[in-house]
Parts: structure tokens; C-alpha cells; sequence
């Protein structure tokens, strides 16, 4: 084990910090979005947004904020439906390209129409299909969904993970105080659960549970794949876990479905949300994902 990962064993106060702003009302509302803006501000460093997966929402993101903060504009987002974001109007279309309209719908009004982009899971989906449309100067896709050969069902994992957690409700907060019940929980998304921060472990299931647009967002992805790899354009890194069960390799993780100069990276002893598992590789990452774009990453 790492030092980074012995660290996350024991309450980290940076951490907690992070939790507590993205945990906050957001501070900004933006097409229904609910946002927070920290770090640098705007115009003296590279704007950053942060895209969180189906069922999480802008806490997902605890983890690496305060080493983003230090180099970057951030906006963490809300999606539709999701932690503080108003919940998703009847007959809205719900897929990641008509998500990813909408979270460039919030860009264009904060005046941020071509920032860098991280995305988890579904948010590393939508990031692709907003770079495929021009809207991003790069992209860190961390565990992206949509990589597919052939379109398919979403795993099973994805409906069982809901299901635990609207059934646990409130009972969850003061279970996840134990390690044994975080490695049954969060087995599916991360290499070594039991040894999350109780309180970021408490913040995912909440989101989860009270999310009012997953089973929408969720059966938007069925049926489809992201197919427009040659209109990505900008420097895009593709980062992985080893121990991804969400979306293991090889059926979830089909290189040919992005651009032929996509870096690929593949991270040991790492699950499907990398943020949690290896943060200071991912911040070296976007670092260099920004810095191949021509971003500055003032220190």
C-alpha cells in the first residue's frame, strides 16, 4: 500500500475542509445546475470543471480539490437530478450527449466555454462528448463510461449499488463508521473500500440515495456507446483502475473508441473512482492533460 492510500486510513483535515465546501450550498446556479466555485480566481488560472458519475454527486470530488484549487479556476457540477441540482423536468432527454448540452449550456453562462474537463464515470462520458463537440480545451477521463465496442445493458452493479442504498436510508451514516461495512459497500468502486474517510464514504451513499434523476441518467447510457472519437480534437487522458468493477476491461474499456493519440493510462491497486484510490496520480494527470492543451498550472 501506498503512502498516499495508508494516509486515507486516518481522518485527513484537508479533506474534511473539501467536504465541507462542496458539501455547502453551491455558489452558483446555472441552468438548473448547482456549482461550486473554488480556488484561483477566474482569469489568473485555467478554468477546471469537475463532472462527478451517475448516482454521486460534487462531494465525489473531496479527494483532489485542495490540490486543484491551488492551480486552478474549479466548478465542481451537480448534474441534473443529482446532489443539489433541480431534479430533471418530465420527458427530458436524459442521455450523456443531451447531459452534456446541458452542463455546456451552465459553461456558456458563466462565461467558461472552453475550460479543461474531469470527469468520473458518466462525467468522463459527458466530457467526451462535449470535447467531440468542441466545447473543451482538454480532458482527464477518469473509469469513463460509454468505451464500448458494441452498445450494451449497464452492469448489474450499477441497479444493486441503488437498491443498497435507498434500503439502508438513514441507517447508513452510522454503519459506515465501521470498515467492514465500507468494504461491503463500496467493493464495487473502490480497490481498498474499507479504508475511505467515514465522512466521504457517508457523503457517497447519501448522494446516492437521494438521487432523484439516476434511474433516468442510467437508462440514457442503455443501447448507446460514445462513437465520435474523431472529432475529439484536444489532449485527452484515459485513466483506468486495474481493479475497475463497474467498468472492467476489456468489454468497458475498448481503446479504439477514442483518438488513435489518447493517453492511456492504467493505475494499480485502483478502483472505479481514481480520485478516491490514487489522488496524487490523478492530479499529476490533469497537470499534464492541462499542460499539453498549453494551460498554465501556477503554483
Amino acid at each position: 500500500m501506498t503512502a498516499v492510500r495508508k494516509a486515507r486510513c486516518a481522518p485527513d483535515p484537508a479533506l474534511r475542509r473539501s467536504l465541507d465546501t462542496l458539501s455547502a450550498a453551491p455558489t452558483e446556479r446555472v441552468t438548473g445546475l448547482a456549482v461550486t466555485r473554488t480556488g484561483r480566481r477566474p482569469g489568473t488560472a485555467p478554468g477546471l470543471v469537475l463532472v462527478h458519475g451517475l448516482g454521486s454527486s460534487r462531494t465525489a470530488w473531496a479527494p483532489i480539490l485542495a490540490g486543484l484549487a491551488e492551480r486552478f479556476d474549479v466548478l465542481a457540477v451537480d448534474l441534473p437530478g443529482h446532489g443539489h441540482s433541480e431534479p430533471l423536468a418530465d420527458g427530458e432527454a436524459a442521455d450523456p450527449a443531451a447531459l452534456a448540452d446541458r452542463v455546456a449550456a451552465a459553461l456558456q453562462a458563466l462565461d467558461l466555454p472552453h475550460p479543461h474537463l474531469v470527469g468520473n464515470s458518466l462525467g468522463g462520458w459527458i466530457g467526451l462528448e462535449l470535447a467531440a463537440a468542441g466545447r473543451l480545451a482538454s480532458l482527464t477521463a477518469l473509469a469513463p463510461a460509454g468505451l464500448l465496442l458494441e452498445p450494451s445493458r449497464p452492469t448489474r452493479w450499477l441497479r444493486l449499488n441503488r437498491q443498497l442504498a435507498r434500503a439502508t436510508g438513514r441507517v447508513a451514516d452510522p454503519l459506515l463508521g465501521v470498515r467492514a461495512v465500507r468494504r461491503l459497500t463500496f467493493i464495487s468502486g473502490s480497490a481498498d473500500p474499507a479504508a475511505l474517510d467515514v465522512e466521504l464514504a457517508r457523503s457517497a451513499a447519501r448522494a446516492l440515495r437521494i438521487c432523484t434523476g439516476y434511474e433516468r441518467a442510467l437508462d440514457g447510457t442503455a443501447g448507446r456507446r460514445f462513437d465520435r472519437a474523431v472529432q475529439v480534437t484536444v489532449p485527452l487522458t484515459v485513466v483506468f483502475g486495474d481493479d475497475d468493477r463497474i467498468l472492467p476491461a476489456p468489454g468497458n474499456q475498448e481503446r479504439t473508441a477514442v483518438p488513435a493519440g489518447a493517453r492511456w493510462v492504467v493505475l494499480r491497486r485502483c478502483g472505479h473512482a481514481p480520485m478516491w484510490d490514487a489522488p496524487a496520480e490523478c492530479l499529476q494527470l490533469v497537470d499534464q492533460t492541462v499542460a499539453a492543451a498549453g494551460g498554465r498550472t501556477p503554483r
